[in-house]
């Protein structure tokens, strides 16, 4: 049997400290006709999930759950995208969620929501407790089924359990604490 096998440092470093996850792909050229190709890798990777929101509105008392799973960071040249899935079942319709940053925040080139560029802000963010973070000012509705909001960073960042924010209706907003990966601060 071949046993490819992915190491973890040997001694604490920023890559440990800050567990740094890959994504990767891994392509064997070789015989296997009677070969067992096993392939193992060592976190310390958290396994995605989604952040989840239940929101109901205090009006109509109709209520609604959000969800946001990160679904890629690629690396293009300089700069690192950052994707994220989102889907809204029920009413109301989420209207902005926002997502914690560093502080100071990387510098934010471009955020789209499905490919279309959208407003957003990055800074201080009333919904997360005054925090740094980005919003996306654009929401979504159940009729759209799954969203792809993305914002490319300049750098290459780790990957952190940040916390979320979302809103929907007239209720504020609600905030999960750790709830996502996003970008880690860069080593000092």
């Amino acid at each position: 049997m071949v046993r490819l096998q992915q190491q973890p440092p040997e001694s604490c470093t920023a890559e440990l400290d800050e567990q740094i996850c890959t994504t990767f792909t891994v392509t064997f050229t070789l015989d296997a006709a009677n070969d067992v190709v096993d392939v193992d890798c060592l976190g310390p990777c958290p396994s995605v999930q989604a952040c989840v929101f239940r929101i109901t509105n205090p009006v109509t008392g109709q209520t609604a759950t959000y969800f946001i799973t990160l679904d890629s960071v690629q690396q293009i040249g300089s700069t690192q995208r950052w994707c994220y899935r989102v889907r809204v079942i029920g009413d109301p319709a989420l209207s902005h969620w926002v997502l914690e940053l560093c502080n100071p925040p990387p510098f934010v080139s471009n955020v789209t929501k499905n490919g279309v560029p959208i407003t957003f802000s990055v800074g201080p963010q009333a919904d997360l407790g005054g925090q740094i973070g980005i919003k996306f000012d654009v929401g979504t509705t159940q009729a759209e089924g799954d969203v792809f909001y993305c914002f490319d960073v300049i750098g290459q960042f780790g990957q952190v359990l940040r916390d979320v924010a979302a809103k929907g209706g007239p209720a504020p907003a609600t905030l999960n604490p750790d709830c996502q990966l996003g970008p880690a601060c860069p080593c000092p």
